[in-house]
């Protein structure tokens, strides 16, 4: 699954909490969606435990739905 964040600096601080908490996760490029978020987000297992991130605003996205653009 995708974790998109709006700025970029959230996605950092939700990469070190994960890490933090022994969750797998990496910084990748954001999918395309018809919303605009800043240009990296995480990719973290299904099921990831999103409650980690508190008050941080994100979307939860799953594989498969997004447009890719080539």
């Amino acid at each position: 699954m995708f974790i998109v964040f709006f700025s970029t600096s959230d996605v950092f601080a939700a990469e070190e909490i994960f890490h933090s908490h022994g969750i797998a996760c990496e910084i990748v490029p954001t999918p395309v969606t018809d919303k605009a978020y800043c240009g990296v987000c995480l990719k973290a297992g299904k099921g990831t435990d999103t409650g980690l991130l508190g008050g941080s605003e994100y979307q939860i996205i799953e594989e498969g739905e997004y447009v890719q653009v080539y």
